[in-house]
Order: C-alpha cells, then structure tokens, then sequence
C-alpha cells in the first residue's frame, strides 16, 4: 500500500496496449507494419483474425530463416536476408518481410556459403528443432516452406485477441 492508498490494477487498454509493444519488439516490426498484418488478417475472414494476424507475421521472410535455424536471433536473420545471402525459388531476395508461401524453397547462396558464418553449418542444424510448417534441407543449406504456421506452435505468450481489440479501435 502506498502513501496514496491502494493503487488499481493495470487497465484492459494497458493490457493490450503491451501485448501489442511485445507483439511488435518479438518481431520486429513497426507500427505501419503491423497495422498492414492486422488490415490483411481483418479481411481474411476465413480465420479468427488474431490467429490469422500472428500466422502472417510468422510467414514473414526473417522469421522463417530464425526458425529453421539459420540465425540465432531474428535481428540477425533480418540483417542475413538485408545482407542478400538468401535466395528464394533460385532468386536473391533483400526483403526480410516478405511472406513465404507454401512451397517456397529459401536456401543460401552458393557463393556465399563459403561465409565464416556458414562454416560448420551442417553441425549446428542437427540440433535445429524446426515448426511443423518448415522441412529443413541440410544438403541445400536451407528449408522448404511445407504448411502454414500455427499460432500455438510459435509459443509466444502474447494474447492476440488483445493485440486485434486495440487495434480495431483505430481505423
């Protein structure tokens, strides 16, 4: 109890509001980013839109590559994809948002496998527990896209029902 008396808990826009700062620190991602996801989700309509808003953003390119294993942090995934080290379907990609797409075939470059990075790449992905959604391929220093994430699998703790409230106060 303070001098003041007792002080009241946080209030429900508290609530979301902090749900939606984890939601955005997680990943990454700005403002106007998440405002699109949310915008995408909202017209979906076939999902519920906060699981169909958490399974956009884990489709997102940087993800994907911290998933699969091939960075230890999505910062660095990030700055791997920026970097251009990635191909996607054969063709370079610079776009750490971009939304993968079943099939999608995400490998490194071969003339940047040589990197110190990638050295003993095949030793640290035996240890690479992969989601259900991304087949890893060792050999091609890479992964195949095989479904669509789920929510409950990225076990991220964030209340999206609260992250999709706040947000749909705002046009």
């Amino acid at each position: 109890m303070s001098a003041f008396g007792s002080r009241g808990g946080q209030t429900r826009f508290g609530e979301q509001s902090g749900e939606k700062r984890n939601l955005k620190q997680i990943f990454g991602l700005s403002e106007t980013q998440l405002r699109r996801y949310f915008r995408a989700a909202r017209s979906a309509r076939r999902k519920e839109t906060g699981h169909y808003l958490l399974e956009l953003i884990e489709r997102r390119l940087d993800n994907a590559v911290f998933r699969a294993g091939l960075a230890h942090t999505r910062p660095q995934a990030r700055q791997i994809v920026a970097h251009g080290l990635l191909a996607v379907n054969g063709r370079s990609v610079t776009i750490p948002s971009r939304l993968l797409k079943i099939g999608d075939v995400v490998c490194v470059k071969a003339n940047k496998r040589e990197k110190s990075y990638f050295t003993n790449f095949a030793k640290r992905m035996q240890n690479v527990q992969a989601p259900s959604w991304l087949a890893l391929e060792v050999e091609q220093f890479g992964f195949r896209v095989t479904g669509h994430p789920v929510a409950e699998e990225a076990r991220l703790g964030i209340d999206s029902q609260a992250v999709v409230e706040l947000l749909s106060r705002y046009p």
